[in-house]
């Protein structure tokens, strides 16, 4: 990578990620064609971005004629590198990496990477927090909706990349090496694409796989006897909430135990952060802080003043005693147990979108203590009702708009309205943050008093 002018490349999927990793190879003179699957607006309004620097595209199809003759396959982490079409199309023993490779390859900045099914985006989120009230030069990129290869051109060696990683992304790693790897959790997910339970962990453990004997793998202490452990070769830690990892939520402190010294960083609930889930998460956070060399007086500075991201358990505002909770990001069916067990009222809960694959049985138990009402929205809906329709009251709506008025109406003083999906939305919508938006209009409008969700 160090050498890529007059290199061809092919770039496959014009996302995100594909646009930031074309516009940066070009800039290094490397001669670029991208082949995406899809065709529409935004993938037109980047090609045209993209003009200037001579590329050559083609949408709405991948084929062997315009696929071949590359010395490189970069591939979108929205695009599975193995499916048969794409496959046939590439031509047999060119390299193929991902975007986060790419990124690695060119980045000079010691790097932070997260994985896991639930947390990342927060958890990432919180570091880069922690580590830019340090005084380090922080960049927070990667899955979390700023591609890695777009942010290298700001990265020195003395900078700190804070990366979450989607099981996509590790897919296609080669050399791809973090300083500190984490690993949050594994719950059921994304069973489209990757089978099962154990092909999906395996590719989240891939986040280890280069690392050596100078390197830091933190784990959830879940993790703690699993097979796959042995095959990881870097330093390991442990964080949880029993009070024997090397940090811990117990008591109300958030403790860390590293090296030879013990620190009770701060009283939880000192935190903004919401939700007895995130627990995990910011003694998570302090743990790789602490292996970065951070004091205790910036990780704690770093945790006060960090305030929960949008869509992910986001309390609006209560209006005739209901509360209403935006929990869009909950995406799959532990997210969703999670956001249930932090509430200790009744809840009418909105669900429903496209399907993953995953065992929505799993959760009925919690469902049927926590849950009044259930509102099912999507593709989804019909799988789900024959799931907790035995459990609780289902009905199923046509659009957020109804799932709104329905849910209100359902719902009596003191509950709450909780929109945690357990699916995800692309089916009614572009993303979770489309949906949590459309979510948060239709509370407002349907109780016609918009003032009362003030954002701060």
């Amino acid at each position: 990578m160090t050498d890529l002018e007059g290199k061809r490349v092919l770039i496959v999927g014009l996302g995100a990620s594909g646009y930031a990793a074309a516009e940066l190879l070009a800039k290094k003179g490397a001669e670029i064609k991208i082949s995406e699957q899809l065709d529409g607006v935004a993938v037109r309004q980047r090609l045209d971005l993209l003009a200037p620097y001579g590329v050559k595209a083609q949408i709405g199809m991948h084929t062997a004629d315009f696929c071949g003759d590359v010395d490189l396959v970069v591939v979108s982490p929205g695009v599975d590198s193995g499916s048969p079409a794409l496959r046939a199309a590439l031509k047999e023993g060119v390299p193929v990496i991902g975007e986060m490779e790419l990124g690695f390859s060119l980045s000079p900045a010691t790097m932070i990477a997260i994985t896991g099914t639930n947390g990342k985006t927060t958890t990432t989120e919180l570091i880069g927090r922690i580590m830019t009230v340090s005084g380090k030069h922080t960049i927070v990129c990667g899955n979390i909706g700023n591609p890695l290869t777009g942010e290298i051109s700001k990265l020195t060696p003395d900078s700190v990349a804070v990366v979450e990683v989607s099981s996509f992304q590790l897919e296609t790693i080669k050399k791809f090496k973090p300083r500190v790897a984490i690993l949050l959790n594994v719950t059921e997910d994304h069973y489209d694409r990757h089978g099962n339970i154990r092909k999906y962990k395996g590719v989240k453990f891939k986040i280890f796989e280069n690392q050596d004997e100078s390197d830091w793998a933190v784990l959830n202490a879940s993790f703690r006897e699993d097979p796959l452990l042995s095959g990881v070769r870097s330093r390991k830690v442990f964080f949880g909430l029993s009070g024997k990892e090397d940090a811990f939520v117990q008591d109300g402190w958030l403790t860390v135990r590293f090296g030879d010294e013990i620190s009770k960083i701060l009283k939880w609930e000192g935190s903004l952060i919401e939700g007895a889930h995130n627990m995990e998460n910011v003694a998570c956070a302090a743990l790789a802080a602490k292996i970065m060399g951070v004091s205790d007086q910036f990780i704690r500075e770093g945790i006060m003043t960090f305030r929960g991201l949008g869509h992910r358990f986001e309390r609006l505002g209560t209006f005739r005693g209901i509360e209403y909770i935006d929990d869009s990001k909950g995406t799959n069916i532990d997210a969703t147990r999670r956001a249930l067990e932090s509430l200790e009222k009744k809840v009418v809960l909105i669900a429903g979108g496209r399907d993953k694959g995953g065992d929505y049985s799993s959760v009925v138990d919690v469902v049927k203590d926590k849950v009044k009402t259930m509102v099912l929205i999507g593709e989804a809906q019909e799988k789900m009702k024959k799931t907790f329709s035995s459990a609780v009251p289902v009905v199923l709506a046509r659009n957020m708009k109804d799932a709104v008025r329905i849910a209100s109406a359902s719902a009596a003083s003191g509950d709450a309205v909780l929109l945690s999906p357990m699916c995800s939305s692309f089916d009614m919508f572009s993303s979770y943050k489309e949906r949590g938006e459309v979510f948060q209009r239709e509370v407002k409008e349907f109780h016609k008093f918009p003032g009362i969700f003030p954002r701060s």
